[in-house]
């Protein structure tokens, strides 16, 4: 099957809520020729009521890339019910998954993000994340500024 015909495929037959678990977890080595950013594209057409369930369960996988691209579906469906496992991972030694981890908790709006990202702060960081994560700091107080 080719990239055409697996989205025309996933165009006709979703969001069949029975497909969502095998959708999550489909994702192995190497960037997946296209396929896996069709992924999200498919997995958009759920509710996040019936996506971010299956994201909490997949966020705990032992394979390594279903946890990298499930956290990139995160930052797609921002609710506080992802705070625990994405802080667990936004204190990874892995830097893909603190990366994307860190973008994902930025999309959620709750008063515990901040807090959160002060905390991170305090590990040990890349610079490029240290900036990062400084900037959302800065951000969130001058959204607070009335």
């Amino acid at each position: 099957m080719n990239q055409n015909q697996c989205l025309a495929f996933l165009a006709r037959h979703h969001p069949i809520r029975v497909a969502l678990p095998q959708l999550l977890n489909v994702f192995g080595p190497g960037n997946g020729y296209g396929v896996y950013q069709a992924i999200e594209g498919a997995v958009m057409q759920y509710q996040a009521g019936n996506v971010v369930p299956q994201l909490l369960e997949n966020l705990g996988s032992p394979a390594r890339e279903i946890i990298y691209w499930n956290v990139q579906l995160a930052a797609n469906f921002s609710t506080e019910r992802l705070i625990a496992s994405l802080t667990i991972l936004v204190r990874s030694a892995n830097e893909d998954f603190l990366a994307a981890s860190l973008i994902a908790v930025r999309q959620i709006k709750s008063p515990r993000v901040p807090a959160l990202l002060e905390a991170l702060s305090c590990f040990p960081l890349t610079d490029e994340i240290r900036a990062s994560v400084a900037n959302h700091i800065d951000k969130q107080r001058q959204d607070q500024i009335p």
